[in-house]
């Protein structure tokens, strides 16, 4: 695991920030949801070796982040929520900067492609001062991926940027992870957004973890898969489909039949259906596997925590 979290306990006087928190990321995209308040900042913070943890182990890349932080800076790359950056530097200024603290062996190549990959390069010139909220955004995203570090924690990193940006900046995420095979932590409360680039998630409340696991594990665990079905004649095909002894709780709902199989149940519904289709004369429309969201595991874990 590069990231190990471990019974994290954090307070602010009174207030427990973190109460015994645990999870772990491998190489993969991560997501950390929860409401506001639920110690998703904290726990950035503590894995960054902002803060100390009051209680609790973390681990990243096995190294301390609050004891040997500085053996792990040059391998990681962060975009903090709501970025702030020197307003008189350029952009390519700023880069070029980060990328000899960091020792990069060609700077110039790597700052250049950074500006072009996030939408930069043709303000390439231009003071920060003068960029909008969505280039300080891409900004901030291009120096968290500068030099490929292994770890990228991404604080609300589509924030401030309209729709087509924050789909480009989903894909480029999701894009470079394949291409570079970086562990990336992502924390933001759009939850469709999350869901079309993470792996797994973990859902805290309170400071405390409620569920973690990959997105399709925890769908199979809180909902019962089940199918739509449109034909030509819903009626005469729901009726034969309930005389199937595997199918679970058939029903027509508005335009479509909605239902449920036996497990390992796949292959003899899809014969039965093509010979139930043939024989009465029906036309398919559609027939799809339907999955919960990201959303409706968030709110069943939440309900239930």
């Amino acid at each position: 695991m590069r990231i190990f979290v471990e019974g994290l306990v954090k307070n602010y006087g009174k207030v427990r920030a973190l109460n015994g928190l645990s999870f772990s990321v491998g190489e993969e995209v991560f997501g950390l949801i929860g409401p506001n308040g639920a110690g998703k900042s904290t726990t950035i913070k503590v894995l960054l070796g902002l803060i100390k943890a009051d209680e609790g182990r973390v681990n990243i890349l096995g190294y301390d982040p609050w004891k040997e932080g500085l053996k792990i800076k040059r391998k990681l790359g962060v975009l903090h929520e709501k970025p702030s950056f020197p307003h008189w530097l350029t952009g390519e200024e700023l880069l070029t900067y980060l990328a000899r603290v960091k020792g990069l062996e060609n700077p110039k190549s790597e700052v250049r492609e950074m500006l072009q990959v996030f939408g930069l390069y043709e303000h390439v010139q231009k003071r920060i001062g003068e960029y909008s909220a969505g280039m300080v955004q891409r900004l901030g995203l291009a120096q968290a991926f500068l030099g490929n570090p292994e770890i990228i924690i991404l604080d609300e990193p589509t924030a401030n940027l309209d729709p087509v940006g924050r789909s480009e900046v989903l894909n480029l995420i999701r894009k470079r992870f394949e291409e570079r095979k970086a562990t990336v932590l992502i924390s933001t409360h759009i939850l469709s957004e999350l869901e079309r680039v993470c792996d797994s998630v973990a859902i805290i409340h309170k400071g405390r973890v409620l569920e973690a696991g990959a997105v399709e594990m925890l769908g199979k665990k809180y909902f019962e898969e089940f199918y739509e079905l449109r034909t030509s004649k819903n009626q005469i095909v729901w009726s034969k489909i309930s005389e199937l002894n595997y199918v679970k709780n058939p029903r027509i709902v508005e335009d479509k039949i909605i239902f449920s199989l036996e497990s390992d149940s796949y292959l003899y519904f899809q014969e039965d259906l093509l010979r139930i289709l043939r024989e009465s004369r029906v036309k398919l429309k559609s027939f799809s596997l339907m999955r919960p969201n990201l959303e409706d595991i968030y709110k069943k874990v939440m309900a239930s925590g």
